[in-house]
C-alpha cells in the first residue's frame, strides 16, 4: 500500500521491543521496493536513524524515541513536553493576569482612599475658613 501510494520513508517502532528488534527501523523507497535505512551510533552510544524526507534524525533514548536537528542540534519536544509546556504558559499567563488585576484593585483603591483624602481636606479647609471668619467678626465685635 505504502509502495503503491508513492510513500518515500516507512518507519517502524517498538518501544516495548517486544516485535522488533532492533525497536527502531526505517525503510527508503528505492527503484519501487523498500530498503531498510542504515543505523549508527552516535558518540553517546545512540542509535541514529536519519530522515532525508523529514530532515531530522530519530534517535533511540533513554526517553524513548526523539527526533533532533542535525543542523541545529536541537531536539524537539515530544506531544507530552509540548502538552506540559502549554500548561505551564497557560499557567503563568493565568498568574501573570492575576496579579494585573490584583495592581488594578489596588490602584483603584490608593484612587478612592486620594478621593477620600482630598475631600476631607476640602472639608477641613472650608472649616477653618469658617472658624477663621467666626473669630474675625468676633474680634471685630469686641473692639466696639
Amino acid at each position: 500500500l505504502y509502495r503503491s501510494l508513492g510513500v518515500r520513508e516507512y518507519w517502524q517502532y517498538d518501544p516495548t521491543s517486544d516485535y522488533l528488534a532492533p525497536p527502531l527501523q526505517g525503510l527508503e523507497l528505492h527503484a519501487g521496493e523498500y530498503r531498510r535505512l542504515p543505523e549508527r551510533v552516535s558518540s553517546d552510544g545512540t542509535p541514529v536513524l536519519s530522515s532525508a524526507v523529514l530532515g531530522l534524525e530519530l534517535r533511540l533514548t533513554t526517553r524513548g524515541l526523539r527526533f533532533r536537528d542535525p543542523q541545529t542540534g536541537e531536539e524537539l519536544s515530544n506531544l507530552e513536553e509540548t502538552d506540559d509546556a502549554r500548561r505551564r504558559e497557560r499557567q503563568a499567563r493565568q498568574a501573570a493576569e492575576t496579579r494585573l488585576a490584583q495592581e488594578a484593585a489596588a490602584r483603584r483603591q490608593e484612587a478612592a482612599a486620594r478621593r477620600q483624602e482630598a475631600a476631607a481636606r476640602e472639608a477641613a479647609e472650608a472649616r477653618i475658613a469658617e472658624l477663621e471668619t467666626l473669630l474675625r467678626r468676633q474680634a471685630g465685635g469686641d473692639s466696639d
